[in-house]
């Protein structure tokens, strides 16, 4: 029998290919399906207020439900999540933000009453995922409100982003809005910033602080000026710490990480923690939160306070009696009244105040002062639609964006690439008035991006504004 080698060989060629080809896409099937098995879990509930079981519930208090994950605002409604007093569904509305929704009454709940809340599988997340069943929570109300906090007065401490007694100092790419002071110290005492002296010798400027720096040692009136601020920071401390009867002792026993926070009084005789899964404040632009902490304040690494409902930094007072300690990359909001230090670690960013009886050391951090409101009318509003430049910008792999409200509105915050293709949407809800920063994380957005430049646009109906950040890998 003749054989022909050379067709035998090329037998065995095409069948080695063949037989290699048909390995690799075994091996990719291999690599895919668990891929898309993992992208199809579903979302879960972490937290709730008032938590499950609850008894004397404020009658005037807000329904609000934090999730694992963010969530398709689109499905966060009054049909998905409802409050029931038996069967039948009590009025109200529904609005969402950040991870948290909340379902307010459309009036105040009955005393000493079941109320059961639910949020059904129609609640799903950005990825189209759908709870996996209905999460069911009841609490009992009892007879009272939630008494209704005053501000603490600040007094000319108020002027002041910054003010302390004992040092100011600053490393790193630091960017501060608002005015800083020391008091009883010198000028010198104030370190890394660089400080020019203005030819009046009332103040310095500093290429980090978009405002004025004073000092004790400058030439009258600020001397005087920096005693009076001492003063009434002491007692705005003093007015913080002395209000008495809260509405909430003890609460989680200090740890408040994935809570959602209402208005009233806070009592801590222990330490308070938040840690990365950050905490929510909750309530309208004219509610006000006092936590009287004994001990330490800590937030942790990369952690973010988020205000939702239309809450304002500017209606938020930390007493702490011990140190206050902002992680890296957290997000602070609110006025922090501080016996002692206050360390704003490398990254962390600050929308408020602080007010130390010691020193605030500063590490390539941004700090500015509470928006700017308008009173005229009573009521506590922002005083413009406006959009801010993220922050830090460029980032890696996170950066947080900016706005305020001027009125409730529709809003829709996305982000596209330079060829104008959405890659994001962080906002598609209706917001109240207010101020909010919300974060944009590419390791957690379902996102594979690419180093480069990024547009994050705002729309809120007439207003439409869009800024540039750059993605650094």
């Amino acid at each position: 029998m003749n054989i022909n080698t050379n067709s035998l060989i090329k037998s065995f060629r095409r069948f080695t290919r063949f037989f290699s080809t048909t390995v690799k896409s075994m091996m990719m099937i291999v690599v895919i399906v668990p891929v898309t098995v993992l992208s199809q879990s579903a979302p879960t509930v972490n937290s709730t207020s008032p938590i499950n079981s609850a008894i004397a519930v404020a009658l005037n208090q807000k329904i609000a439900a934090s999730f694992n994950i963010p969530m398709d605002a689109s499905t966060i409604t009054v049909a998905t999540f409802t409050l029931k007093i038996g069967i039948a569904a009590v009025p109200g509305f529904v609005s969402y933000s950040g991870t948290t929704a909340i379902f307010t009454p459309a009036s105040n709940l009955s005393t000493n009453t079941v109320y059961t809340a639910v949020i059904t599988t129609g609640a799903k997340d950005m990825a189209g995922n759908a709870l996996a069943n209905n999460y069911v929570w009841s609490f009992t109300t009892g007879t009272a409100l939630i008494a209704t906090q005053i501000p603490v007065d600040l007094g000319t401490a108020g002027d002041f982003v910054i003010l302390a007694k004992t040092g100011i100092s600053a490393t790193g790419t630091t960017s501060i809005t608002g005015d800083i002071g020391i008091s009883p110290t010198a000028a010198t005492y104030i370190t890394g910033f660089g400080l020019i002296m203005d030819a009046s010798g009332t103040f310095s400027t500093s290429p980090l602080v978009t405002g004025k720096v004073y000092a004790s040692d400058y030439i009258n009136p600020t001397p005087t000026k920096m005693t009076a601020a001492i003063s009434d920071m002491e007692t705005a401390y003093t007015n913080a710490a002395g209000r008495v009867t809260p509405d909430f002792s003890e609460l989680f026993t200090g740890d408040l990480t994935g809570q959602t926070l209402t208005p009233g009084l806070y009592k801590w005789g222990t330490g308070v923690l938040v840690s990365a899964g950050g905490l929510i404040i909750s309530g309208s632009a004219t509610d006000v939160w006092i936590f009287q902490i004994a001990q330490n304040f800590e937030l942790g690494n990369n952690a973010t306070v988020t205000l939702v409902g239309g809450a304002k930094a500017e209606n938020i007072f930390w007493q702490v009696a011990g140190q206050v300690t902002l992680g890296r990359s957290a997000a602070m909001k609110g006025i922090i009244l501080c016996q002692t230090q206050i360390v704003v670690s490398n990254g962390a960013t600050l929308t408020g105040r602080a007010l130390a009886q010691t020193a605030v050391t500063l590490d390539a951090n941004a700090v500015s002062k509470p928006l700017v409101t308008n009173v005229g009318n009573g009521l506590l509003t922002p005083d413009e639609f406006a959009l801010f430049q993220n922050y830090p910008n460029p980032f890696n792999p996170s950066t947080r964006i900016q706005y305020t409200l001027l009125k409730a509105v529709q809003v829709t915050l996305k982000v596209y690439n330079v060829l104008g293709l959405e890659v994001a949407t962080l906002v598609n809800s209706r917001q109240e008035a207010g101020s909010y920063n919300v974060l944009f994380n590419t390791n957690t957005q379902l996102l594979n991006l690419s180093s480069g430049v990024y547009f994050y646009r705002l729309g809120t109906g007439p207003f439409v504004s869009t800024r540039k950040m750059i993605l650094l890998r």
